[in-house]
């Protein structure tokens, strides 16, 4: 098993009561959002003091805090010292248990309100990120792959655009739908997309499109639908 093999079962749990699900958010491998309640949920395989450092940092940004584990079939006193540990420090633990009928999520431990000193500027931060993402996920458990953020979604619908105008300036592209900020992404070229033709005119770079097609397909796609809308649109 791996991390990302908890992260479907635990956002089908959260979708059914409600939740607006994303994975890797600002570092967190899964946040749920309904109405004011914001759920951050760590994913790991097995108890370790790293991730007890890594949950205990997360409720600077919310007090509804979980663990995520694989459900033990053995050993289960460990788990239960673990278990009280995380109840001392507030946080929730879910197991998730795989059968042949599919798997169950278990909610062994909710998180409890306790004094804590939160960060009212990172929980702004992370509230940001996720209000701001498209319908595109991550895949939680995935620190090591591609991530796509708000500010990637927005260098992909430009990557899009680029495809159907081959060469534009910032301000055409805004007006066409792209975010405000397509100039300072087009000049900063964090993911080397991009190539400035001649003062305020840009395209893409020659291997672009290739690029972002093997990592991002799916999103890709939809930026492209987007630019095929808006060009009939104009027609």
């Amino acid at each position: 098993m791996l991390e990302t093999d908890l992260y479907g079962p635990l956002k089908t749990w959260f979708e059914d009561q409600g939740f607006l699900v994303r994975g890797e958010v600002l570092h967190c491998d899964l946040v749920a959002q309904k109405g004011d309640d914001l759920v951050v949920v760590e994913l790991k395989l097995k108890p370790s003091l790293k991730l007890l450092y890594q949950a205990t940092d997360r409720l600077q940004l919310t007090d509804e805090v979980y663990i995520a584990l694989p459900a033990p079939t053995k050993k289960r006193k460990a788990l239960k010292a673990f278990q009280k540990l995380l109840q001392n420090l507030g946080i929730g633990l879910l197991l998730v248990q795989t059968s042949s009928i599919g798997p169950r999520i278990i909610q062994a431990q909710p998180p409890t309100k306790t004094p804590h000193r939160r960060s009212r500027r990172k929980a702004l931060a992370l509230t940001k990120e996720f209000s701001g993402r498209g319908q595109s996920d991550n895949l939680g458990g995935t620190a090591s792959k591609k991530i796509l953020t708000v500010y990637r979604e927005d260098a992909l619908l430009i990557v899009a655009f680029l495809e159907h105008l081959e060469i534009a300036q910032p301000k055409e592209l805004v007006a066409k739908g792209c975010a405000t900020r397509a100039g300072q992404i087009l000049r900063d070229n964090h993911y080397g997309w991009f190539e400035r033709v001649k003062r305020g005119h840009y395209t893409l770079s020659a291997h672009a499109s290739e690029s972002v097609t093997t990592s991002f397909p799916e999103v890709l796609s939809d930026c492209r639908l987007i630019v095929q809308s808006a060009s009939l649109a104009a027609e």
